[in-house]
């Protein structure tokens, strides 16, 4: 069984008490939403590869908060673990590298959790959600 790691961002803000995120759609599936991330890189740490998927994949910038949330999804000849990383947005960007390739949605919780691909992302948000980060 091969292992993968991937590694991302759970992008939010607080507005009115309550948690808005910003989901990105897939680049192979562009009908599924999820949180932006990458694959795991040799030469970077994992929080550093968080933060540049962010920017790239849906044109934020922020800073993480506390540890990743991890989620391990086992298929049949693979096994991937998700450490997705709260990430506090301090920009929006209008540009960025892809927004042509890409679609980005601001949500509230309730919308998110229903959009979001269910194993990993909307699992990763109800556990985001629980430890109210």
């Amino acid at each position: 069984m091969t292992e993968q790691i991937q590694v991302g961002v759970i992008p939010y803000i607080v507005r009115n008490n309550s948690y808005r995120f910003i989901i990105v759609t897939s680049r192979k599936h562009p009908s599924k939403w999820i949180f932006p991330k990458g694959q795991q890189e040799e030469d970077k740490k994992d929080r550093e590869v968080a933060v540049n998927e962010a920017f790239e994949e849906a044109g934020i910038i922020g800073a993480l908060k506390g540890k990743a949330v991890k989620i391990t999804v086992i298929k049949k000849t693979e096994s991937i673990t998700y450490k997705l990383y709260p990430f506090k947005i301090s920009r929006i960007c209008r540009k960025w590298p892809e927004r042509k390739i890409r679609k980005r949605q601001f949500v509230k919780s309730k919308k998110a959790l229903k959009l979001l691909v269910k194993n990993p992302y909307s699992e990763a948000l109800e556990v985001f959600l629980k430890k109210g980060s």
